[in-house]
């Protein structure tokens, strides 16, 4: 207990230490450009400022201070330095169209640099312009051929484009320059290169990258499942799913994928169970939830006027249309024989 209470405060002390310094380098920095006399010491304090504001990510008070730079008669290089940092900034805030203005201007004073083709080409992306954020990561491509962030942008801008084959040549040549460099592609990334894979015919590759992040989100682990749903083998598609049910929150995809697949594999009782105590938890009447629920009756009883009546529920309580047509014609029908 004393262990615990000397770990908070300790914790409270390095927060209130750490706030205060971040604060008196604030105050430092602010009072050397008051300081300032000439203009070579005012540019010199207003970009210290600015790096200092970029370190914490405050990109609302670095575009002030980027523009107040701009008032003075620059060097090329200080002009670029406050165009570039400017258009990140707005792009950090999601401003793309200011962004785009002033990246442009950086792109006119240097116009071979990466850094600032990477920068455009996030910003065509923002702003859904795909093909021009294409060129400009070729043109980093063209300037430096490992280029990281360049490969894993187009692999995932193919991606959106649908264009499989060519985002998974991206993301292979990326994943293969992570290696040598020590890093790693993040999971969004790796999500779209199996997503690639799969769409070309590579299961087994999409497979062999997802089960090596298969649990880091729900995306993943869907998109595992359904490649072991195509090899029918249900077994591991349910080891998958497993993790995320019975959680304080219950997804209705997760507990929909794993009772379909209880259903395949004729473990019936166990997607009954699954399923009811999705329905404990949620008070809101669900289509899909109870359309396997009925499957699983009917597998385990074999009592048509079970079904039946489940089948009468949801034509009462739903508000889509098209299955109260089919549900009607059912129902009418099952009365008749």
């Amino acid at each position: 207990m004393i262990r615990n209470i000397i770990f908070i405060l300790f914790l409270f002390l390095f927060c209130s230490n750490f706030v205060y310094a971040v604060k008196t380098n604030e105050r430092f920095l602010m009072d050397n450009l008051q300081k300032a006399k000439t203009t070579k010491q005012k540019i010199k304090a207003t970009k210290n400022l600015i790096y200092y504001y970029n370190s914490i990510k405050d990109y609302e008070s670095v575009i002030p201070v980027s523009e107040s730079l701009l008032d003075f008669k620059l060097s090329k290089k200080n002009k670029y330095f406050a165009y570039y940092n400017l258009a990140n900034a707005y792009l950090s805030l999601d401003k793309p169209e200011k962004a785009l203005e002033v990246g442009q201007e950086a792109q006119y004073l240097y116009p071979k640099k990466i850094e600032t083709k990477l920068l455009l080409g996030n910003i065509y992306i923002n702003n859904s312009l795909n093909e021009l954020a294409i060129v400009k990561f070729r043109e980093c491509l063209d300037i430096d051929s490992d280029n990281l962030e360049a490969l894993i942008n187009l692999g995932n801008v193919y991606n959106s484009q649908e264009n499989y084959k060519l985002s998974l040549e991206y993301f292979e040549q990326a994943e293969k320059e992570a290696v040598q460099n020590n890093t790693e592609l993040s999971v969004n990334d790796y999500i779209n290169m199996a997503i690639s894979a799969k769409e070309i015919g590579k299961r087994d590759q999409a497979q062999a990258i997802l089960e090596e992040i298969k649990n880091k989100n729900k995306k993943c682990s869907l998109l595992l499942v359904d490649i072991y749903h195509s090899k029918q083998d249900f077994d591991k598609a349910i080891n998958v799913l497993l993790p995320f049910i019975y959680q304080e929150e219950t997804d209705i995809e997760i507990y929909c994928n794993l009772a379909q697949m209880y259903l395949l594999s004729n473990k019936f009782e166990e997607a009954k169970d699954l399923l009811l105590y999705f329905k404990s938890r949620n008070e809101e009447n669900n289509e899909v939830i109870d359309l396997l629920l009925i499957e699983a009756y009917h597998n385990i009883y074999q009592d048509k006027e079970r079904e039946l009546q489940e089948l009468k529920n949801i034509y009462n309580y739903t508000n889509l249309d098209y299955i109260k047509r089919i549900f009607g014609k059912v129902i009418k029908f099952e009365q008749l024989r």
